[in-house]
């Protein structure tokens, strides 16, 4: 990760509701090991350690991110992984899944980070990351009131066709696209918001059920990508 300089502190997680354990890592963890089903695992932008915890039996864990609160809390978190202090420094070749969700709309130059990653997977290696998209519905919906606009490090918001494009130009091949569903209620006017809820909450609470990408790319708030490394 990059732009050091932003303080991603206790009190930054707490606010975007990061701190803890949630429902969704559960849903990252089960899609990425239908992927990679052993192996060598980096957690790029680990947060507080609640994803990599569960890579243990058959994985070496690694975790990087830039914020000391949640170097820290991973240590504790997550005593299975390694803390990875500079993915610069890092071998060719190393690694057999790279996970980063929510980190590259970070970043004021994804497309170097994305080759970064390439560059430390090994061959075949498997790339799994989530964005928001602003090509999804939900974005379309509520406009300036979307929940990617809400966090003023969100620096690269860009379309699905975007974030294709350059995973592509890094090295990699798509395996597999999809979303998170529609979550950030509410959307519609004069509906209460529990109704919504019931409207909505259907679609994420299937995937996360299921463990697959069931959802077309601009059905929900979030774009998820599965990549391989590309050595043709």
């Amino acid at each position: 990760m990059s732009d050091k300089s932003l303080n991603y502190d206790k009190s930054y997680y707490q606010a975007h509701k990061q701190s803890e354990d949630r429902i969704a890592l559960g849903f990252y963890y089960r899609l990425a090991i239908s992927f990679v089903k052993a192996g060598k695992v980096l957690d790029y932008g680990c947060g507080t350690g609640h994803l990599i915890k569960r890579f243990k039996k058959g994985y070496e864990a690694w975790a990087y991110d830039v914020s000391p609160y949640a170097v820290e809390s991973v240590k504790v978190v997550a005593a299975n992984a390694r803390i990875c202090h500079s993915p610069e420094s890092l071998k060719q070749n190393t690694f057999d899944l790279i996970v980063s969700l929510h980190v590259l709309e970070h970043l004021t130059n994804p497309l170097k980070t994305l080759s970064l990653f390439s560059k430390i997977l090994n061959d075949a290696g498997v790339l799994i990351y989530v964005v928001p998209n602003t090509s999804g519905i939900g974005h379309r919906i509520k406009k300036q009131r979307w929940f990617g606009y809400g966090d003023p490090s969100h620096v690269s918001l860009y379309s699905a066709e975007k974030w294709l494009s350059w995973t592509e130009s890094a090295g990699f091949k798509i395996l597999k696209m999809g979303t998170d569903g529609l979550w950030d209620v509410p959307y519609l006017q004069h509906i209460p918001v529990w109704l919504q809820k019931l409207i909505f909450y259907p679609m994420p609470a299937i995937q996360v059920i299921t463990g697959r990408l069931l959802w077309p790319v601009d059905w929900g708030e979030s774009l998820i990508i599965v990549a391989q490394k590309n050595n043709t």
